[in-house]
């Protein structure tokens, strides 16, 4: 998710809607058979064969494909500006090709002659600087994207999407082998979370962000479950319209509700800096800001196989007697 971007793709990310059926897989990820076709945020995506062109739109997306050993299959990637990338994936990560670090053209993205788009949101194709979801089909390119960020289950998104991902990315892509894997960890992963955290209390938590000198709260879907699987309890849940994940928030909601504790996402250091400088400046008489506990985390560590990375590091921030 980015709220760093242009304002209206921000608006775009979230529309309303209500709640959708889970994403189905018609090729499951016990099968290497094409073609292949998954549901995804109501569309049907389709591959007659495996990709071998892939552009992925968003940091997290672009690792969770080098995590499946698809290296060679990515034909660029977007939205580099969004966050660094994880240590384990930079020396492969810098390999790939960067069409573009930010917004890419309708004329960049279809001279890397792709074959398969792994998208973020909907918003980056709103058939305007680039083409529909439906054009872009019809021209032999089919695009998913990441389940967590569908506008209709936006609102009620879990960690549970991350493996609903996995299933129809191994179907599409012609990985099950390495989709089982890459789930079975995820599932290890949170089961530990949720084994030292037994029997230890919520620390409520304000989940925001920093744009344009505005501040935005994130709470609802894929963020508050981050935040309760976590170990916390996000104080701006309610504060945020049904069926979004992000709204702007004023600075006297979060001061009154006073937070234990502010996690704030950023792009790069500058905007790291800036954020908690903002954040000192506006929110100094919380609990979180007198007590040193503003958590800096890169704004894609919350989405794909990453957000479990996300929730590990922010558990061990909430909780670190114990980790």
């Amino acid at each position: 998710m980015k709220i760093n971007i242009a304002l209206c793709a921000l608006l775009a990310l979230t529309a309303c809607g209500a709640p959708a059926e889970p994403d189905t897989v018609a090729a499951g990820p016990a099968t290497t058979a094409f073609p292949a076709q998954v549901t995804n945020c109501g569309r049907t995506v389709q591959v007659t064969q495996p990709p071998q062109r892939i552009v992925s739109f968003f940091p997290s997306n672009t690792e969770l494909l080098l995590a499946l050993g698809l290296k060679d299959r990515i034909a660029g990637q977007v939205w580099t500006d969004q966050s660094p990338p994880k240590p384990a994936y930079a020396a492969d990560y810098a390999s790939v090709k960067v069409l573009a670090s930010g917004e890419i053209s309708r004329e960049a993205l279809l001279a890397a002659r792709p074959d398969f788009i792994l998208a973020d949101g909907e918003y980056n194709f709103d058939g305007k600087k680039l083409p529909t979801i439906a054009e872009l089909a019809d021209l032999g390119v089919p695009v998913y994207v990441d389940a967590a960020f569908c506008p209709d289950t936006t609102g009620t998104a879990t960690l549970a999407d991350t493996g609903r991902d996995l299933d129809a990315l191994g179907a599409l892509l012609g990985v099950p082998d390495q989709t089982a894997k890459a789930k079975t960890t995820v599932e290890v992963a949170l089961g530990d979370l949720r084994e030292r955290l037994t029997g230890q209390p919520p620390v409520s938590t304000a989940m925001v962000q920093i744009f344009d000198k505005q501040l935005y709260g994130l709470a609802g879907g894929l963020y508050s479950d981050i935040v309760r699987t976590a170990g916390g309890a996000n104080v701006l849940d309610g504060m945020v319209p049904a069926g979004k994940n992000f709204d702007v928030v004023s600075v006297e909601t979060v001061a009154k509700a006073d937070p234990d504790t502010i996690v704030y996402h950023y792009t790069d250091d500058t905007d790291r800096a800036s954020s908690e400088q903002w954040l000192r400046e506006h929110l100094g008489q919380t609990k979180a800001v007198r007590n040193g506990r503003l958590i800096g985390t890169p704004a894609a560590d919350y989405s794909a196989l990453r957000a479990i990375d996300g929730t590990q590091t922010l558990a061990r921030a909430l909780h670190p007697t114990v980790f």
